[in-house]
């Protein structure tokens, strides 16, 4: 089973993944989360973390500002892929993947897609968070049917759906 989950940045997509997570009691999965290390969003530095707790940095903030709808960061492609793909060693039916974002600045890395979209066509479970922003761009490179569990986290939605989740994947 996959689902994907959407909805605006603050939305508490992460949040409810966390929750679904800890419904279905998995505590390790394989993928990864990024975050900015305790700074705030938009820090200069941008972190790619693994559920077991390999950290590294992935992206830096440009000198130059990013044009509207742009990215405001630069991806240190290598070492994200290698981490990325790190992540996901070990996906299978018996460890779920758990990919919290996939945003536009991961469009950036195409071993990275092309892992993602065998992950999706695959029998590992899936759960991932996509930025909204980003949607368009991941559907058209993991195709239409990656897309049949897509759930939007909004205020209305945002408490019923770790249950939701859980339910999907059998929890």
């Amino acid at each position: 089973m996959k689902v994907l989950v959407t909805g605006e940045i603050g939305s508490g997509k992460s949040t409810a993944v966390r929750a679904a997570m800890a419904e279905l009691g998995w505590t390790a999965p394989a993928g990864f989360f990024t975050h900015w290390k305790g700074a705030g969003r938009g820090a200069p530095t941008l972190y790619l973390e693994t559920w077991d707790g390999v950290c590294r940095a992935i992206a830096r903030r440009t000198a130059v500002p990013a044009a509207p709808g742009g990215l405001g960061y630069e991806l240190d492609e290598p070492v994200f892929t290698r981490a990325a793909l790190e992540s996901l060693a070990g996906a299978g039916p018996g460890r779920p993947v758990v990919l919290d974002e996939l945003g536009r600045i991961e469009l950036g890395a195409l071993a990275f897609i092309g892992r993602v979209a065998e992950l999706f066509r695959g029998s590992a479970p899936v759960l991932a968070v996509i930025q909204r922003r980003a949607l368009g761009a991941w559907r058209e490179r993991l195709g239409e049917a990656a897309f049949q569990n897509l759930l939007e986290v909004d205020s209305a939605t945002r408490d019923g759906l770790p249950r939701r989740m859980a339910s999907v994947f059998g929890g």
